[in-house]
């Protein structure tokens, strides 16, 4: 269990003000400030400080009590649960992301087990940072996505890389053309969801290329990838995907790309945990039966 004062230090890390953690703990104001004052005694040291417009921010020592405090977090969730079942086969809580579940995770899952029959697995997909989240929290034990991973608080591998692509129906008039994007903007962009974290990265591209969703004739959301491909397929529109998410449907026909004039858009996978996790060598060991399936 961790102590309370840290936790009451990972909620003011969060919220950088003592009026809102003192809510969301259910306690007061004042104990807030004694929980922060009596771990500043404890570590001899300063651990939140004020910038000059006032906001509070953590101090060197804070950040590194921070970070070393959401390992132990997570990984008192995990020895609460491993405890609780008095066993050694703990089930392993795999996240990623909709493209890397559908894509290839069932295969990392298969090999896994494979190699280690006696193990538990489950895999839950979610967006890049709720993924990350959840590794702070304990309820996940390591994850695959497109996302930066801070080093202070993550450790993460590079599993590999991929472009992403614009995709299109066979009937479509630009299938296999190498166009500019001005040629792509009379016809509907088709993406995953506007909340999502594959759009805000739909829009870095677009922006990176003086573009925005507005430019094209229409746009609409669609709930999943599969759902995009479908609809893509269907000529409903036109969508920009990882190109490893669409690798199949290219092979056999079903999309076809549309080159564009000088685009490149590449992006890195990444398999992370939390840093100085006691788990780090059952991280580990999933980590090696993926780039096992990913170089097979």
């Amino acid at each position: 269990m961790l102590d309370i004062k840290l936790d009451t230090f990972l909620v003011l890390c969060e919220t950088r003000n003592y009026t809102k953690t003192a809510a969301f703990l259910n306690i007061t104001q004042p104990a807030v400030t004694q929980h922060i004052k009596s771990l500043e005694k404890h570590y001899q040291t300063k651990l939140i400080c004020y910038d000059e417009k006032r906001q509070l921010q953590l101090t060197k020592q804070g950040e590194l009590l921070r970070d070393f405090s959401q390992t132990v977090k997570a990984d008192s969730a995990r020895i609460r649960t491993l405890l609780k079942t008095q066993t050694e086969t703990e089930e392993i809580r795999l996240g990623a992301i909709s493209s890397i579940g559908e894509r290839f995770a069932p295969h990392f899952i298969a090999n896994f087990l494979q190699k280690y029959p006696d193990k538990k697995i489950s895999m839950f997909l979610g967006e890049a940072d709720n993924l990350l989240m959840q590794l702070q929290e304990g309820t996940l034990h390591f994850c695959i996505s497109d996302n930066y991973c801070p080093p202070n608080q993550f450790e993460s591998e590079v599993l590999f890389e991929s472009e992403t692509v614009c995709i299109c129906s066979p009937k479509h008039p630009l299938a296999g053309q190498n166009v500019s994007f001005k040629q792509l903007n009379p016809y509907r962009l088709i993406y995953q969801g506007s909340h999502s974290f594959s759009y805000q990265n739909l829009l870095q591209i677009l922006h990176k290329y003086n573009q925005e969703p507005d430019n094209f004739s229409s746009y609409m959301e669609a709930g999943s990838i599969n759902a995009v491909k479908e609809l893509v397929t269907q000529d409903v529109g036109i969508a920009f995907l990882y190109h490893y998410a669409v690798e199949e449907d290219l092979k056999q026909g079903r999309l076809k790309q549309i080159s564009i004039h000088r685009f490149s858009s590449p992006c890195t996978f990444s398999f992370t945990w939390s840093k100085n996790s006691y788990f780090e060598k059952q991280s580990r060991q999933f980590l090696d039966v993926c780039r096992s399936v990913l170089h097979s």
